[in-house]
Parts: C-alpha cells; sequence; structure tokens
C-alpha cells in the first residue's frame, strides 16, 4: 500500500476541462486565469487576485512591486523579518529581489512566528527605518498571530506579505488567511490543499499593488489586458501609437500562468468546503488512533478552521531517531516529509547566515530536527489512514 503526501486525481471533469482548452488551441493565459482570479478573490474575501506561475514568484513578484508603490517605494537593501521555519522559496524571494532576511524564533504549537518575540525585536533593534516589510507564513494551515504581527507593522510602516502557500481556506478570527495584510501568497503544488500543480496567485484589497504585479509579472509591460480585449478595442492603452503589450515601461519579470492550471484549480475551488472538511477529517482520525503515542509523539494541534497541508508530528523521545522513522515509513509504502529546516542554520544555502543565528533559534531548530509529517489529503481512505497509524505505532510501541 501507498499513501501519498498529496495528491491529485484527474476524473471525467478534470480531462474535460484540459480536452475543451486542447480542442481550442488554447494554451497562454486567457479567460480560464481570469475566472480563477475572480472566484478565488471572493473565496479569500479580497478585491484582487492575480495569478501567476508558482507561488514563489508570487512572492518575488509582491517584494518586487514593494519598490514601486508610492506607500513604500523600497529601493533594495532593506530588512524583511521572516519565519526561520519554512520551505525555502520564502528566504529565497527576498533574497533574490535584493533584500536582507531577518529571522525570528517560531511558537512550537502551530510553528507560526513568535509575534511577541516580532515585537520585542522591532522595539530593541538599531536602525528600525531599515526594516520595511514582513512575510509570516501560515506552515501547515496554522494561522499567525495576524492582529499583533498588523499592530508591530503599523506601528513601523512595514508592508506585510502573508506566505499563505499552505494555508488555502484558513481561519483567523473569521478571516481566511491571504486577507489581512497589503497581499497574500498561494502555492497551488500537488501536496497543497488546494492542487493544480505549478500554479500560484496573489490576493490584495490595494489596487495600486494588483496593478503593479500584472505589469511585473508581463515583463513589466504597459498593459496587461487579455490579446481579445486589445483587439475588441477595450483597452484603455490602444492609442498608445506602439502596441501596448510590447510597450514596456518598468522592468520585469515572465511570470505569467498557462491555462491548464486555472481550469483544474477551478475544479477544486467548486468543492473546496468538501476538501478542507475531508482533511480536517483525516487529522482527526490520525490523531485519535495515535494518542497512544503522546509522549513520543507531539501530535498536531486540534484548532477549529485549519485548512490542514498535512499531519504534522514532531519527536519528543530522543532515544527515537526521526532519520531511522521517516525510512521505515517509507519502506511500509508512506511517502514522509522533514518539517523543512532552520533556514539560517540548517539550510547548506544559507550557511553564511549561521554564525550570526547559531543558538537564537531554538524552536525552529528543534523541529527542523524532530519535526515531520505525512499525508492528510481528502483521497486518503481509513484503511490508509490505518497503515499509517499501525506502522508508527508499530516503530515507536516497543
Amino acid at each position: 500500500m501507498r499513501v501519498k503526501i498529496g495528491d491529485l486525481v484527474f476524473g471525467s471533469e478534470e480531462k474535460k476541462a484540459i480536452n475543451e482548452l486542447m480542442d481550442n488551441s488554447t494554451i497562454s493565459e486567457g479567460a480560464r486565469c481570469k475566472e480563477f482570479e475572480a472566484k478565488f478573490a471572493d473565496f479569500i474575501g479580497t478585491k484582487h487576485c492575480v495569478v501567476a506561475a508558482n507561488g514563489t514568484v508570487t512572492l518575488m513578484l509582491l517584494m518586487y512591486a514593494l519598490r514601486y508603490h508610492s506607500a513604500y517605494k523600497l529601493k533594495g537593501g532593506e530588512k524583511v523579518i521572516t519565519s526561520p521555519l519554512t520551505y525555502i522559496a520564502t528566504s529565497n524571494a527576498i533574497v533574490t529581489t535584493g533584500y536582507e532576511p531577518v529571522y525570528v524564533d517560531i511558537n512550537l504549537d502551530d510553528f507560526s512566528i513568535s509575534a511577541e518575540q516580532v515585537k520585542e525585536y522591532m522595539e530593541n533593534v538599531d536602525g528600525p527605518e531599515n526594516h520595511r516589510a514582513m512575510m509570516p507564513v501560515h506552515l501547515m494551515g496554522y494561522p499567525c498571530d495576524m492582529d499583533e504581527l498588523n499592530k508591530t507593522a503599523s506601528k513601523f510602516n512595514m508592508a506585510v506579505i502573508e506566505d499563505s502557500a499552505e494555508a488555502h481556506g484558513s481561519l483567523y478570527k473569521g478571516k481566511r488567511t491571504g486577507a489581512m495584510g497589503l497581499a497574500g501568497s498561494f502555492s497551488f503544488y500537488i501536496a497543497h490543499n488546494i492542487q493544480a500543480g505549478e500554479f500560484g496567485a496573489i490576493t490584495t484589497n490595494d489596487d495600486e499593488l494588483a496593478n503593479i504585479c500584472r505589469k511585473m509579472k508581463g515583463n513589466g509591460r504597459v498593459c496587461y489586458c487579455t490579446v481579445p480585449d486589445i483587439e475588441n478595442g477595450k483597452c484603455p492603452h490602444q492609442n498608445l501609437g506602439f502596441h501596448p503589450r510590447y510597450l514596456h515601461d518598468v522592468i520585469g519579470f515572465n511570470f505569467k500562468s498557462m491555462e491548464y492550471q486555472p481550469a483544474i484549480a477551478l475544479l477544486q475551488l467548486k468543492v473546496v468546503d468538501q476538501i478542507l472538511s475531508k482533511r480536517r477529517e483525516n487529522v482527526e482520525y490520525l490523531n485519535d488512533a495515535l494518542a497512544p503515542l503522546n509522549g513520543t509523539l507531539k501530535l498536531p494541534v486540534r484548532t477549529e478552521g485549519i485548512s490542514f497541508l498535512g499531519y504534522p508530528m514532531v519527536l519528543t523521545d530522543n532515544s527515537f531517531s526521526r532519520n531511522e522513522i521517516s525510512k521505515q515509513l517509507t519502506k511500509a509504502g508512506i511517502e514522509n516529509r522533514p518539517i523543512f529546516n532552520c533556514i539560517p542554520t540548517q539550510q547548506p544555502a544559507y550557511s553564511f547566515l549561521k554564525k550570526k543565528y547559531e543558538g537564537k533559534l531554538p524552536n525552529a531548530e528543534l523541529i527542523g530536527n524532530n519535526g515531520f509529517y505525512v499525508g492528510c489529503h481528502q483521497y486518503l481512505k481509513h484503511e490508509e489512514l490505518d497503515h499509517v497509524a499501525g506502522t508508527l505505532k508499530s516503530i515507536l510501541l516497543k
């Protein structure tokens, strides 16, 4: 039996949606992308959604857009506070767009950046004016303390970019993640809560930011209208004396999407409540089944409104080895992953920061050494969940 971390099942509806695009020779960003933008913005509760090629580039677009936004006007070199425990794309997006990441430790219960420590850091750091943005990460679907983070950001005029790649639909005090900062960033990778492959989206209520991101993802072109809009005379830039899709007023990227991914994502969005409910049910099922391992494993906190990416566990008994557990799970056909690493001290790419942060991020290092997760996705059946629980108990109840 094989139990996957994530899965995407192509049924008749998915095949029909893809075949329609192929029959019409439709590939590049167009009607499906626009439809998804409207519906996903409505789902998250924001005015705008801007789709892009993947979740990493949505973060890059947002960080680069801060250079052009009238309220921020970043120049590069500014500092951005973020989580040390997450997929490396978060830090990469900060660094590759010309900023310096600053890491603050996490809370052990939900892997979120500590809002209390962020506040303390900003109130005591030399040069707080050089810290111009904050990128909290809603890891594994757990929302960060957005009220407190926003208070600190407001006090120091910092832009808040929510990395919500793993938290589609998670609620914080009745609001969706991705709707509480200046902008949110989402990834629809295969293992995530809504799956479409390589696909990403930005959510925001800020008109200026949305327009900048639309321009930037198309190599900085003046116009982000669709080709049909231009050809039908609906483009406001059509009288500039040059084709508006080939006139560029800023330096940008090619981060556009294709039509296939939103065609799949739209089908999942139709049943998103069922998807998120099933994932929560699977977490509850595993929590009950693994209750005898309390004391050896720290199981996920049961919180209402969480959109779980996976089923996260932390090894608390040092007589066992996480690596050995991982090997035995893999041997039993159960895909598993570490809960990432503490980026500045445990990721080789950021070894240049190791000395600066070593010993200063104890919670992130603990999870980086002892945390791991298995799947909880909506396609899993009880027999597969029983296989996961039975295998873990056979390993740890010796």
